[in-house]
């Protein structure tokens, strides 16, 4: 897979600005402090920094964390974006902003979320080409802003007294408490007003908090609320994929025997784009989220912690291409014109002409989707800590979090264009992502030239809950050892829905109950309430002169309330008509300790966790739900040591044995059930059956603190993962093994009659299947210093940076190079911050025969963001950050040859603001 073509001509003026303001911060910040004579002191994102290295220096195991600061300060519009700057995280990214992430090289649903010390997950939805309703393990981090939380710790290695269930890192957070600020009330508040360079529209951003601690410090409350919304354009070229195909006629020939056709044709495999079309996706959300917190001190010994997080974001998305539907309707159109390219083995352009199918509808269309979209999420968590003496502690933690994604609204509008078309034209010769489309004789601003011909609607939900509780006791038993031990319970829900209002191939409007179109009608016409018109298509695109640039598209709700769409039952989607049920049942023992061995200090731990999972999963087989329940046990030990090798100088060693449990879309039972035609009768299905994940990790560490607040740190990490595939496989086992129900098959089957009988007839299961094993290695490496050894005014200068290289042969869905790197100015007055971060191609789905034609995979990306502040006062600072300086696209790529299935761009945000603290 290729590399992006960065705009490096955009990318220097932008830099420069953004270096520009690091220097116009520097004059200032001197001459603020020549002024006012006062000694620098580490605070701010410097501060924030230190404490970090805090937190990594003094865990046993390989670990990375961000504190307020960073997360406050940082330019991220949510917590993915925050996450990233961390040593071996990369992002993918939806409608501009950062959704989930991979660890290592392992994806999200290998990755454990905890916030607050418990765990929990968030869904939301997208774009059919960015995933979609999200029905896997894999947390959501854009529910979130990043405002609401004050420390974010990703645990990459593991101890037995960490929850199992994570393959790639445990990603720790934590919103405010009372008592993080002391006696007294304490309040902050900050405010951005946002504005988008694409969509030209200003968003607002507003965050508070506000804490109150007793004198005594027994007692505390505190609330954080942090609220955005924002208008997000993403506009850009799209193919949904590319095929080959039998056209019509080639060069004036009917095929298949004119002479041209063959070098088109399927045996070919000369490619043209599926569905090529410009379009435009106009995203409006709301993100709020609201966190509270009481803590109580009884007694010395005693603190009681109530955490309560609120978090609703609420989105709509409006969707307009222009397209052809060359995808199956080949037959429909005959090329003129056509030129070659065989180095990437596609028709690269051409002109054409196309007509209407037998059923009226047209390749040429205007399509318009809109989505209503909410997730809301809610966590309350209570944390006891008790000191029973000097020697021993305990402590006991439970909670319950539940997050509903729903998308009531998914309402899809065709207008087909109604006569023949003469003169399509397309050419990627002077840019494949952005290539010259003509519709010939069309208007596609005349709304007489289209008719209203489909329409279909997708309500889905998607449901998460956990119940958690756990308690556990920590003893002294000399200087050297501590030994630790506990339980835990956890219940995890889901449940995901899906209904259609549809026909196999799309329902035709003029067949739907209650509408009358004109006869010989192939769709209503078009009336003035049923469209608009999208202009101004284009800016920063790239795209050629002489593309269209506005073009009718539907006005999807009218059409839809005229179709009656909605006054039609929905079919259930088997597929994703589906529920598990997840019972985990933990216990762990471990030794802390804290020796000599020589000269050299040691200190780490060792112990085992077991923990027992029941698994009940639910599905639809031949529309009859059916549950399969099972359960497996593992045990898991671990051990991590740290090397103090001079005062300095840390190496660390860890190795465990880890398992993260199958993916949901796997686990369900759901499928079709063939009960005529047997015996075997043959059952496909998914695996309710399927083990866990299981790895075994190495890593090892070696870092050196080698000034204040510097530090360079080479880490290695080996994973050796067994059954991470799943393949589909067949084997035959009597029906009572199945785990289907004797009252599954109609009673007219032969199925039913052979076990009413007293048989036990054998069925021939297909299904995915635990597979070979796979391995994950790679290191990082990162570097963190303030440049206080530089003359003024470079002294305030300093970088924090880090680079992963993963590899893999068999796991997909990670980028072999990855680096982040932020440098930063800090004085008494002034910061500012210009933070890159730069990621691989990507493969998202492997090939799935020898040519390699239809792998899939996303492009190398590289993002730059600007941060800054100017303190005013004590009290009072103002704010400015550029994020998306370079207006990176989003390109996901098809075949071998990195052909553009997306390219897209959603602009430049600029954000000015004002922080206060009183």
């Amino acid at each position: 897979m290729r590399r992006s073509n960065m705009p490096t001509g955009k990318l220097r003026l932008l830099a420069g600005c953004a270096t520009a303001s690091l220097v116009l911060g520097t004059a200032l910040g001197s001459a603020a402090q020549a002024q006012d004579n006062d000694v620098i002191v580490v605070q701010g994102f410097r501060s924030s920094l230190a404490q970090a290295l805090d937190v990594k220096r003094d865990s046993n195991g390989v670990v990375d964390a961000i504190v307020a600061e960073d997360i406050a300060a940082f330019p991220d519009l949510n917590l993915a974006e925050s996450i990233q700057r961390i040593p071996g995280i990369s992002i993918n990214r939806v409608a501009g902003e950062g959704r989930q992430i991979t660890v290592r090289g392992l994806g999200a649903d290998f990755t454990r979320v905890r916030i607050n010390g418990m765990e929990a997950l968030s869904t939301t939805g997208g774009s059919d080409a960015s995933g979609g309703s999200n029905r896997g393990r894999g947390f959501d981090f854009n529910t979130f802003a990043s405002d609401l939380f004050n420390q974010i710790r990703v645990t990459k290695t593991t101890s037995a007294s960490m929850e199992e269930g994570s393959l790639g890192a445990t990603v720790d957070l934590r919103t405010a408490r009372p008592f993080d600020y002391g006696e007294g009330l304490t309040a902050a508040f900050s405010g951005q007003l946002g504005y988008n360079s694409l969509s030209e529209e200003t968003s607002p951003r507003m965050a508070g908090l506000m804490s109150w601690v007793n004198p005594d410090e027994t007692f505390g409350a505190n609330l954080s609320i942090a609220f955005s919304d924002r208008t997000i354009i993403e506009e850009g070229f799209s193919t949904v994929r590319w095929q080959d195909g039998n056209f019509r006629s080639v060069n004036g020939a009917t095929c298949p025997a004119g002479p041209d056709c063959a070098s088109i044709d399927t045996n070919s495999r000369v490619y043209h784009p599926r569905i090529p079309r410009y379009g435009r996706l106009t995203n409006e959300q709301e993100r709020l989220g609201i966190t509270g917190g009481l803590q109580f001190r009884p007694s010395e010994s005693t603190t009681v912690s109530l955490d309560a997080l609120y978090s609703s974001f609420d989105a709509t998305r409006t969707e307009n291409f222009l397209e052809v539907f060359f995808r199956s309707q080949e037959g429909q159109i005959d090329v003129n014109t056509v030129t070659l390219d065989t180095g990437l083995n596609i028709m690269d352009s051409g002109t054409f002409d196309i007509s209407a199918n037998a059923n009226g509808t047209h390749p040429i269309r205007s399509e318009g989707r809109y989505d209503e979209l909410s997730t809301e999420f809610t966590q309350l968590t209570l944390n006891v800590d008790h000191d029973f003496s000097d020697r021993l502690r305990g402590n006991f933690l439970a909670g319950t979090v539940t997050s509903d994604f729903n998308n009531p609204v998914q309402t899809t509008i065709l207008f087909d264009a109604v006569g023949d078309v003469t003169g399509y034209s397309y050419d990627f010769r002077d840019n494949i992502n952005t290539p010259a489309i003509d519709f010939g004789s069309l208007d596609v601003t005349d709304p007489s030239q289209f008719a209203f011909t489909e329409v279909r609607d997708r309500p889905q939900s998607v449901s998460n809950s956990f119940d958690t509780f756990s308690a556990s006791l920590e003893f002294d038993a000399n200087e050297t050892w501590t030994l630790s031990g506990g339980l835990n319970f956890k219940q995890y829900d889901f449940e995901s829905r899906e209904a259609r209002r549809e026909s196999t191939n799309g329902s035709i409007v003029c067949a739907l109950p209650g509408v009358s179109c004109p006869a010989g009608a192939t769709g209503l016409p078009i009336t003035s309430g049923l469209f608009t018109t999208l202009t101004g298509f284009g800016n920063d695109l790239g795209m050629p002169v002489g593309n269209d640039t506005a073009w009718i598209v539907p006005n999807v709700q009218a059409a839809a309330t005229a179709a009656g769409i909605y006054n039609i039952p929905g079919t259930v989607r088997s597929g994703n008509q589906r529920a598990v049920s997840e019972e985990d049942l933990g216990a762990f023992f471990q030794a802390d300790f804290n020796a000599q061995l020589g000269d050299i200090p040691v200190r780490g731990d060792v112990g085992i966790r077991y923990v027992e999972t029941t698994t009940s999963a639910t599905g639809l087989v031949s529309g009859t739900e059916v549950t399969v329940e099972r359960s497996y046990e593992d045990t898991l030990p671990s051990l991590n040591l740290t090397f103090e090798m001079s005062e300095d100088f840390l190496v660390r060693f860890g190795v465990a044995k880890v398992m993260a449990r199958p993916s949901l879309g796997n686990l369900t039972p759901g499928g079709s059930l063939d009960s005529f035609n047997g015996p075997p009768f043959r059952y496909n299905a998914g695996n309710p059956g399927l083990d866990p994940y299981r790895a075994t990790t190495y890593d090892a560490s070696f870092e050196w603190y080698f000034d204040n607040e510097a530090l360079f740190a080479v880490s290695l990490f080996y994973k050796d993962v067994s059954s991470f595939f799943t393949s589909s496989q067949s084997v035959e086992v009597a029906y009572s093994q199945s785990g289907l129900p004797a009252n599954l098959p109609p009673a007219s089957s032969p199925l039913f009659n052979l076990i009413q009988a007293g048989g036990d007839p054998l069925v021939e299961i297909s299904q995915v299947s635990n597979g070979g094993s796979a391995s994950v290695q790679g290191f990082e490496v990162a570097y963190q210093q303030p440049f206080t050894f530089l003359p003024e005014p470079f002294h305030n200068f300093g970088f924090q940076g880090n680079y992963t290289y993963v590899d893999s042969d068999e796991i997909i869905g990670f980028s072999p190079n990855a680096y982040n790197a932020t440098l930063y100015y800090e004085n008494e007055r002034f910061s500012a911050r210009i933070s890159s971060a730069y990621r691989d191609a990507y493969v998202t789905r492997r090939a799935s025969s020898s040519t390699g034609r239809d792998e899939r995979g996303v492009d190398s990306s590289f993002n730059l963001d600007f941060a800054s502040s100017y303190m005013v006062n004590d009290m009072i600072d103002l704010t400015f950050e550029a994020i998306n300086l370079t207006d990176e696209f989003e390109q996901q790529i098809y075949d071998v040859g990195s052909l553009p299935n997306v390219y897209h761009h959603t602009g430049t945000e600029f954000l000015f603001g004002i922080r206060a603290t009183f």
